[in-house]
């Protein structure tokens, strides 16, 4: 390399030394700040119009600062609405309305002075300027037609019906419908069915708008209330509960009346009335409330459920003396009380199903059990029951068998069509057969002969053929499926996959067709439905002679992507080094939006052709990602300790730079590496939130883990330091500031790997389990016995304690506390966690106290599982960076850190910031 010209004047080489230093520095981009957090964007539900011509999606800030973004899908033009939510379209796609929230700062100071926070309603023509806003409208929905739309204000103080706002949107017209219940528009044009309560025992009635006459008119009145509207799908037929007041019972019991085609002048209601003309059952029943009636495709019968009657005699009575608030709990409850408590309002609602044919006198009984679910197959010719009762002790500890009953619709005969199954499935599009997975092949019934068929025999001699969910790691009896089985339109075939293709099965178990070829690839397959995941079996059916959408997923690159079946051929779509999903289609045309994101690449959305090819953006998020340096991800691969091969997602820290090595922080839950392409928008009030730690700094590590049963820690301990070693390895993190953190299951990683690894110099518990002893006894107070959790749940302990207490204590924090390797753990509770006992973290803090070792713990009172309120939530988040700067960094410890907190220091704090 030549030498500099001595002649060179020193001030000219002294600038030249400058460029050559400040310009790397120069390029490198700034980093955040916590102040900078509040303005990053998270994309949330996103919806076309019905033609595709425009799309609306809700944008989320951290600061709370929201807004719904409209966009035209053709041309440039947009409407960007302030904390805009709950966003619709009109079925012409000629306007798009929305309810409009408040500020977080106004809502605070509304709660502060004790008034109502509430929305109002607006709406905007698409391609012009026009616009209709109306305040404290508590819920809008638009006509079939799109020419009306029924506002819904909010109810007077202390009173249950209020007015509702039929706005025209052709003219501008407005019509007050007052004191309304209840509405409801047809699917097929602009009615509307209210009920009005009325008020004195008189004047309750329901009614109908027409929007063709621009009127309302009474469809029938009487002194009792009616309830529970329901409008056949996509016609004009209505039914209704009218109440039955008997004092001699302490319930409410419904007569039912229908109209085929109530918009006609002359329609006139059918008439179930129980008191009239009894339902001819055995026991007394009541058509209850808790069941919305429902109607059978061709409009001749109405489903609705029964319950017992209460007589009043027969109810507790008020005794003299105070009674006691004792809860009893028996041993043989298959479902505690806790668990009942939380499901009292279903079990109230709980009712029998029944079917009445329209002009008949009485009803037919088809549910046995109101505990147990129902479902009328397609066709109306048939219903299945679950009868879950002969397997209690199953059902008590997370080995959910269940018989399967058939109902006869005609006359109400009954047969056990399966026993003891595990894995159930709903019945084809035509009512004709039923499907199950017995843990290793998947089979079908014909409902009216009981003839049952092995779909899948035929196919176990190809090793490729295994429909057994081998990801699954759960102590499983019966071996779960890959996937849920999609039956064909017209009900002749049953679509399944294994782990990375999709196969067309014969009904008559002859064999079946592999649809996909992904084996080759790794690549999965799985049928990318464009319909709720609660449509009818008959919607969410696919049809083969039409192009079918695939959603793609490579299991061991983690790109994502779409392709089309098309006439037996796999045409791929879009594949990326990308997050791609929420695939949907216009409700008219043939126009379809797709989401996409990574790491590094802000969630944005596409819309264009069936083929995707075509498609363009049409929003984006974050458009100020660009200005700040960002850490990127990668898959990292790994050898478990019993030789398992995984993988991991690694993040790196911003402004990346190869020659130093950096602090790491590992991050555990299960199978974390799908989420390799997530964009993870900074948050302040998510502590755990792994673009925050790359900006302060380190990496972050999220390695997958596979358990074994009965070893929860163990088998964390045997993925999660070979991953560190994985890592360690390449020279990227210093060995000696290693931290880790996780929440709920977690949290019980961080207590395990505090107490039993050797390579962490802190974790953080969240919401975690310490003691495997007492946990197993414990109770989830929101749902279940933790034993369901504990055996075939995440714990995957298998059996019961007794049976292997050795396992029990190798895989408990607890009974190594006093040997904890980490030089200290942050523990968090919330005082009310109905999920996992606070006691399991103030065990852990007190073992520790006892034994010498470093510990602190943060108890947010009154909170839950999750911190909910904003400024726990915040301060929980600042505390983990404080915690991890000090023990990774070597950064001054925060006060509290180090010498606690007095109660009355708080007291102080919290007195001189009382709103």
């Amino acid at each position: 390399m030549p030498t500099m010209p001595t002649t060179i004047p020193r001030r000219l080489l002294a600038g030249a030394l400058f460029l050559a230093i400040a310009l790397p520095a120069a390029a490198q981009k700034p980093t955040l700040e916590p102040a900078d957090y509040g303005k990053w964007e998270s994309l949330g539900p996103v919806r076309l119009a019905p033609d595709g011509s425009w799309l609306a999606a809700s944008v989320n800030r951290g600061n709370e600062e929201n807004e719904l973004r409209v966009r035209s899908t053709v041309r440039g033009d947009s409407v960007v609405v302030p904390f805009g939510t709950q966003v619709a379209f009109t079925a012409d796609s000629r306007w798009v309305g929305y309810l409009v929230t408040v500020s977080r700062k106004e809502r605070e100071r509304l709660t502060r002075e004790r008034k109502p926070v509430r929305t109002s309603f607006g709406a905007h023509r698409l391609g012009t300027t026009d616009s209709i806003t109306l305040g404290d409208v508590s819920a809008f929905a638009f006509s079939a037609d799109g020419r009306y739309v029924a506002l819904t204000r909010y109810p007077a103080e202390g009173k249950r019906v209020q007015d509702v706002v039929v706005h025209d949107l052709s003219n501008g017209a407005r019509i007050v419908l007052a004191g309304v219940a209840e509405h409801a528009w047809s699917e097929v044009r602009a009615l509307l069915a209210l009920t009005v309560p009325g008020e004195g025992g008189v004047g309750s009635s329901i009614m109908l708008f027409d929007g063709r006459l621009g009127a309302a008119r009474v469809l029938a009145s009487g002194s009792t209330a009616y309830r529970t509207i329901t409008w056949r799908p996509r016609t004009a037929d209505l039914a209704v509960l009218r109440t039955i007041v008997d004092k001699e019972f302490a319930d409410t019991a419904h007569a039912v009346l229908a109209w085929s085609g109530a918009d006609a002048p002359t329609a006139t209601a059918r008439v179930l009335d129980p008191v009239a003309t009894p339902l001819a059952l055995e026991g007394d029943f009541r058509i209850a409330e808790g069941r919305r009636p429902s109607w059978s495709r061709d409009g001749t019968t109405l489903y609705v459920g029964l319950q017992a009657r209460q007589p009043v005699a027969e109810m507790p009575k008020k005794e003299e003396e105070r009674v006691s608030d004792v809860e009893i709990w028996h041993s043989r409850d298959v479902r505690v009380i806790p668990q009942r408590r939380a499901s009292e309002s279903a079990d109230l609602r709980a009712t029998r199903l029944a079917s009445w044919r329209l002009g008949a006198a009485t009803v037919m009984l088809i549910g046995s059990d109101a505990s147990e679910p129902t479902t009328v197959l397609e066709g109306d010719r048939h219903a299945t029951e679950i009868d879950r009762k002969p397997y209690p002790w199953g059902q008590m500890f997370g080995r959910r068998d269940q018989d399967v009953w058939v109902v006869d619709l005609a006359n109400g005969s009954r047969r056990k069509a399966l026993e003891k199954v595990r894995y159930f499935y709903s019945g084809d599009p035509t009512g004709r057969r039923i499907a199950w997975f017995d843990g290793r092949d998947h089979w079908v019934q014909e409902v009216a002969t009981g003839r049952r068929t092995n779909l899948t025999a035929r196919l176990t001699a190809d090793d490729r053929a295994d429909f057994v969910n081998r990801d699954s790691d759960y102590p499983h009896d019966v071996l779960p499926p890959v996937g849920t089985p999609t039956w064909t339109r017209d009900g002749e075939r049953l679509i399944v996959s294994d782990m990375t293709d999709l196969w067309s099965l014969a009904l008559n178990g002859s064999g079946g067709t592999r649809l996909t070829n992904g084996a080759a690839e790794g690549l999965r397959h799985s049928i990318a439905s464009l319909v709720p995941f609660n449509a009818p079996v008959a919607d969410r059916a696919v049809d083969l002679t039409k192009p079918v959408f695939l959603s793609l997923f490579g299991r061991r690159t983690g790109q994502r992507g779409y392709a089309r079946l098309v006439n037996g051929r796999v045409e791929r779509l879009l594949l990326a080094d990308a997050f791609i999903g929420s695939l949907a289609k216009a409700d008219s045309a043939a126009r379809y939006v797709y989401t996409r994101q990574s790491s590094v690449e802000s969630p944005s959305v596409h819309v264009g052709g069936a083929s995707l090819t075509d498609a363009r953006v049409v929003l984006e998020t974050n458009p100020f990602l660009g200005e700040y340096a960002w850490g990127k991800s990668e898959l990292v691969d790994f050898t478990s300790a019993v030789g398992l091969p995984l993988q991991g997602i690694l993040y790196y820290p911003a402004n990346h730079d190869p020659s130093r090595q950096y602090p790491l922080v590992v991050y555990t839950y299960e199978r974390l590496s799908q989420g390799l392409h997530r964009f993870i928008a900074p948050r302040e009030n998510d502590a755990y939130n792994s673009t925050v730690f790359a900006q302060n700094g380190y990496f972050v590590l999220m390695p997958d883990i596979v358990f074994r049963p009965r070893e929860p820690g163990v088998a964390v301990l045997h993925a999660v330091e070979p991953a560190v070693r994985a890592i360690i390895a390449r020279g990227l993190v210093d060995s000696t500031r290693i931290g880790h953190m996780g929440h709920s299951q977690g949290g019980y990683h961080a207590a395990y790997l505090a107490t039993h690894s050797t390579l962490f110099r802190t974790t953080v518990m969240g919401a975690g389990i310490s003691d495997m002893i007492s946990f197993a006894g414990q109770m989830h107070w929101g749902s279940v016995p933790e034993f369901d959790h504990w055996e075939t749940g995440q714990f995957r302990m298998e059996v019961a304690p007794w049976e292997d207490f050795d396992a029990m204590l190798r895989n408990s924090p607890l009974h190594r506390a006093h040997e904890m390797h980490a030089q200290s753990i942050l523990i968090e509770i919330g005082s009310e966690d109905m999920v996992v006992d606070m006691r399991q973290g103030v065990l852990l803090y007190n073992y520790l106290r006892r034994a010498g070792k470093e510990a602190v713990m943060l108890n947010y009172p009154g909170e839950g599982h999750g911190l909910t309120k904003r400024e726990n939530a915040i301060d929980y988040h600042r505390r983990v960076q404080q915690w991890f700067a000090h023990y990774l960094k070597d950064e001054p410890p925060a006060t509290w850190m180090t010498e606690g907190q007095s109660w009355l220091e708080r007291k102080r704090i919290l007195d001189a910031n009382k709103p």
